[in-house]
C-alpha cells in the first residue's frame, strides 16, 4: 500500500477567523443601512430640505471611514508584528478595509457635492421669480439627486464586497490536487502458450 504523499497546501483561507468574519459583516451591514438612511431623490421636493438628512449621513460616512481605517491599521499591525498564524487571512481583511475606506471616500465626496447643491437651491429658493430661476432649481436639483444616488450606490456596492469578503474569510480551504501516484490495475504477463507440436 502507497501511503499518501504529504505535500504543503498554501491556500489563503486555510486558517480563518470568525471574530473578522463577523466584524466584516457587520461592518457591511452599517454600510447598507447607512446607504438605506440616505434621502430617496423621488420622494425629495427641494434641496435645502435635505440639510438635516444629509447632515446626518455625513456624519456617518465620517465615522465608518475613521472605524475602518483604525482596524484595518491594527490589523495591519498584527501581521506586521506576527502576532496571528492566518498573517494571510489577516492581510486580506487589511486589504478589504483599506479598498472600503476608499470607496467611503468617494461616497463622502459625493454627499459634500450634494450639500453644495442644497445651498445653491437654498439660494435660489430665496430669488425672485422668473424662468431662469425654474431651470436654475431644476438643473441644481437634478445634479442634487445625482450625487446622492451616487454616494448611494458606492455605499451598497461597498457593503457588498465586505460581505463578500467575510464568506472568504469562512470558506473551506479547496481540496489540494493529489500528487500521489495513480492506481493501476497489473498487467499480467500471459502464461506461455502450449506447444503444438506432437
Amino acid at each position: 500500500m502507497i501511503a499518501p504523499s504529504r505535500c504543503p497546501v498554501q491556500e489563503p483561507f486555510l486558517h480563518f477567523n470568525y471574530d473578522d468574519s463577523s466584524q466584516l459583516h457587520s461592518l457591511a451591514e452599517h454600510i447598507h443601512n447607512t446607504a438605506d438612511e440616505l434621502p430617496l431623490t423621488s420622494a425629495v421636493p427641494s434641496g435645502s430640505d435635505n440639510l438635516d438628512d444629509l447632515d446626518d449621513r455625513v456624519r456617518d460616512i465620517a465615522g465608518l471611514i475613521t472605524h475602518l481605517t483604525t482596524a484595518a491599521a491594527f490589523a495591519n499591525r498584527t501581521v506586521r508584528r506576527g502576532r496571528k498564524p492566518d498573517s494571510d487571512t489577516t492581510q486580506l481583511k487589511v486589504t478589504q478595509l483599506t479598498r472600503a475606506v476608499g470607496a467611503l471616500g468617494h461616497a463622502l465626496a459625493d454627499l459634500g457635492e450634494a450639500v453644495g447643491h442644497a445651498g445653491v437651491l437654498h439660494q435660489l429658493a430665496a430669488s425672485p421669480r422668473s424662468i431662469q430661476r425654474s431651470e436654475a432649481i431644476e438643473s441644481t436639483r437634478a445634479l442634487l439627486h445625482s450625487r446622492i444616488d451616487s454616494a448611494r450606490g458606492r455605499l451598497n456596492k461597498t457593503g457588498a464586497r465586505l460581505h463578500q469578503a467575510a464568506d472568504r474569510l469562512t470558506a473551506p480551504p479547496a481540496l489540494p490536487r493529489s500528487t500521489s501516484p495513480s492506481v493501476t490495475t497489473p498487467h499480467l504477463r500471459p502464461s506461455p502458450a502450449a506447444s503444438r507440436t506432437r
